[in-house]
């Protein structure tokens, strides 16, 4: 603990005078302060004084570098990891599996090879991180294999333009919920090859 961050605001009296007077911190010692409180490892409780007193304009010159001096010697916050590019692209469109025609990704950059008239895919996420895998197989016993980047980006940028179209191809190929692989036991799930949870997803 800190423990001048909550000692009274000292005064500097001049001896012309001999009136106290608030001498304050400048507004690099202020701007820097701040920076320092928002990515060093600071108790929240001296934070909230020193943010306090900087807010009221009560802070001391003095006690302000010392602040600093003091700051300085704490370790930094870890970096908050952002998400990849990739991860961002994923997150565009809802977890779900779909198919794809084979002719709409003739069109593209894709560069995996795939036969057949549909190419079925997964969308999934695992400790926190989406993962795309192609489907090979029948529901219940799928087995799952790595697509290419450029062939991902292709597929997403597909299903994009409607999830919900190619969602509903999967169920109908299969007679399944196109997004879960669940069977389907009311007539509007059946009409829309959604179950009642998946629909959610695509507002239906």
């Amino acid at each position: 603990m800190i423990k001048y961050y909550y000692q009274p605001i000292r005064l500097v009296t001049t001896k012309e005078d001999n009136m106290t007077t608030y001498a304050p911190p400048s507004e690099k010692q202020v701007a820097f302060l701040k920076s320092l409180l928002s990515t060093r490892e600071v108790d929240e409780a001296v934070k909230s004084d020193l943010l306090e007193q900087l807010e009221l304009d009560v802070l001391e010159k003095r006690i302000a570098s010392e602040a600093i001096d003091s700051l300085l010697k704490l370790p930094k916050l870890p970096k908050a990891s952002s998400p990849s590019p990739m991860q961002e692209l994923l997150r565009s469109i809802p977890k779900s599996r779909y198919a794809i025609p084979v002719d709409e990704l003739e069109l593209t950059d894709a560069t995996d090879s795939f036969t057949g008239d549909l190419v079925f895919v997964e969308l999934k996420e695992y400790m926190q991180t989406l993962y795309m895998r192609q489907l090979h197989g029948a529901p219940g016993g799928f087995s799952r294999s790595k697509l290419a980047i450029e062939s991902v980006k292709a597929i997403i940028a597909i299903i994009a333009t409607d999830p919900y179209k190619y969602t509903r191809i999967f169920g109908e190929h299969y007679t399944c919920c196109g997004s879960c692989g669940a069977e389907l036991t009311d007539t509007k799930s059946r009409e829309l090859m959604l179950g009642p949870e998946c629909r959610k997803k695509f507002g239906r």
